[in-house]
């Protein structure tokens, strides 16, 4: 199948090239009178609706929608390319953000002017190497100062072929476009952008449909996405390659992935709409508000893509058409509240959204909770030094982490408090195969090290190891007691347990007792021994292969 998206897209992104168009006046509706439904309501049930229209000041959306839909809108989405490095659109976002509206930015990593192969056109690789990294900081900077939330589209509908951040444009790979992806998602958080919800999209139909180009072999990872967004359009009889297509058919086989791909994640249409030519589009967009409750129940949002273009995409292309979206959006199940959709991923995911840790108990002996910052980054309560590594069997497929840019012994995250958690630390990781072995190792030290020793005390006393643990990717985790150099314990033999690494945060108290050396271990130290010298807890992923991100919060040891 032939697809015309480039042309659509760079319509959507360059306003002045497009046509001005007329809309159905509002007057001619017998709608026209209804009055305009707003949503008050805190929770996070029902189907949020979004929009994208052509216009210069996106601020001014809801507004026009109401009059025209006479319902708002819970988010409004627009274009920016990273052609000409425009500043992050500050006054619109907040604009929006101040009439309870999500804003919902598609990010485009290209020159939309220049061909796909051009040699000066956005390239991933160019992005994983860090050449856009001032401009990609600048919006993330940008982005968190809002300091509310916002939805961000970066490198959508990658398994088609009209972009040059595709998969199979470029010399481009899957595993190319999840490197750039964490690398821009990576940059975000280090500037503090949590507020930021990232939507990973991929077009409904795969161009072309082989193997290698399926979306989940892109799949950033459950730590780098809070939606899983899907884009499509009934082309209708208009193309000659064109036909119609139910909501079923547009959206069916793409649902599916979604939920294979990423089960825990509510899933938006992110980008949709229906021609006109070859079928009854007012039927069909009754259809659309009846099959997606029915059928699709874990679609949470969609955006109508509302312009006139290769096909006229637009609700009010006729009076009918206008008319059945608008008694569509007064369903008991659409909701228009922004601050409401924003709790969406919390509320449908593991991870970071999950449930609270409970509280230690007053005996414990806290060795971390992450706030503690020295030079801006984490300590042990007692100052010891919190560091990330990596190792491999196979240099030439090394395993990957978190600030690993920075150097020997790299920081993790550290994610401020928000909702009922705390500040915790976090990493994201990559075990690369083929290796036998391999893995990403967070590492607490009890204390300030002397000289280049690590300094152990006496912990005998307590029996139990305390932290709060979640995480995505590898199935479970390996945790270590580590006594000091004198012991003569070789790396990796140290006393240790594994236990299944959680998706929503779960407390975990783990007995000493539990910790033993491998068998191979050379030299054989009983674990109460180690405790009379311990010296640093580790926290290791070594399944082959494996990514994801660890979140870790209140280690301790218990009585």
């Amino acid at each position: 199948m032939t697809y015309l998206r480039p042309a659509l897209v760079t319509c959507a992104l360059l306003l002045s090239a497009c046509n001005t168009v007329t809309r159905v006046p509002v007057s001619s509706s017998p709608t026209a009178s209804l009055p305009v439904l707003t949503d008050a309501e805190t929770g996070t049930d029902g189907l949020f609706f979004g929009i994208f229209r052509e216009t210069a000041s996106h601020r001014t959306v809801p507004a026009t929608v109401a009059a025209e839909l006479r319902r708002t809108p819970a988010s409004v989405m627009w274009f920016e390319q990273w052609g000409n490095e425009v500043p992050f659109p500050t006054q619109d976002v907040q604009a929006l953000q101040e009439q309870g509206v999500l804003p919902h930015i598609t990010w485009e990593p290209w020159k939309a002017d220049l061909a796909l192969d051009d040699p000066a056109q956005v390239r991933l690789g160019n992005i994983v190497a860090g050449q856009y990294d001032a401009y990609i900081t600048r919006w993330a900077r940008s982005a968190a100062a809002t300091q509310k939330p916002l939805l961000l589209r970066f490198g959508h509908e990658f398994n088609g072929n009209w972009y040059p951040w595709a998969t199979g444009q470029n010399a481009n790979d899957p595993q190319k476009y999840v490197q750039a992806y964490r690398h821009v998602h990576d940059l975000f958080r280090a500037a503090g952008a949590t507020n930021v919800q990232w939507i990973w999209t991929y077009n409904n139909d795969d161009v072309p449909g082989e193997a290698w180009n399926a979306p989940a072999a892109a799949y950033p990872g459950d730590a780098y996405v809070d939606w899983v967004g899907i884009d499509g359009y009934n082309w209708g009889t208009n193309p000659s390659w064109g036909n119609w297509r139910t909501v079923s058919d547009l959206f069916g086989s793409a649902y599916a992935k979604a939920q294979q791909i990423a089960p825990s994640k509510p899933i938006m249409l992110a980008e949709f709409a229906s021609s006109d030519v070859g079928g009854n589009k007012p039927a069909w967009i009754d259809d659309l508000f009846q099959t997606l409750p029915k059928s699709f129940p874990k679609v949470r949002a969609f955006t109508w893509f509302d312009i006139q273009k290769e096909e006229d995409w637009r609700i009010n292309s006729t009076l009918a058409s206008q008319e059945r979206f608008i008694v569509g959006l007064r369903g008991k199940n659409i909701r228009s509240s922004g601050a409401a959709m924003a709790q969406v991923p919390a509320r449908t995911s593991g991870g970071s959204a999950g449930t609270p840790s409970t509280a230690l108990p007053t005996n414990a002996r806290l060795l971390a909770n992450f706030e503690t910052l020295t030079d801006g980054r984490p300590t042990s309560q007692d100052g010891g030094r919190i560091f990330l590594s990596g190792y491999q069997q196979d240099a030439a497929h090394p395993s990957s982490f978190s600030n690993q840019a920075a150097g020997s012994e790299a920081a993790p995250l550290t994610v401020p408090a928000s909702g009922s958690r705390s500040q915790y630390a976090a990493f994201d990781y990559a075990v690369a195969a083929p290796n036998q072995y391999a893995g990403v190792v967070m590492t607490v030290e009890l204390r300030p090290r002397s000289g280049s020793d690590v300094v152990g005390s006496d912990q005998s006393a307590y029996r139990s190891l305390h932290l709060d643990l979640a995480g995505t990717g590898a199935t479970q985790v390996r945790l270590e007691l580590i006594g000091e150099r004198s012991l003569g314990i070789a790396d990796g033999s140290n006393p240790q347990t594994y236990v299944t690494l959680p998706a929503g945060v779960t407390s975990l108290d783990l007995p000493v007792s539990r910790f033993t050396q491998p068998d191979w271990a050379p030299t054989k130290v009983a674990t109460t021994d180690v405790m009379k010298r311990l010296a640093a807890v580790q926290l290791v992923v070594d399944q082959v292969p494996a990514s994801g991100r660890i979140e870790v919060d209140n280690l301790a040891l218990v009585p």
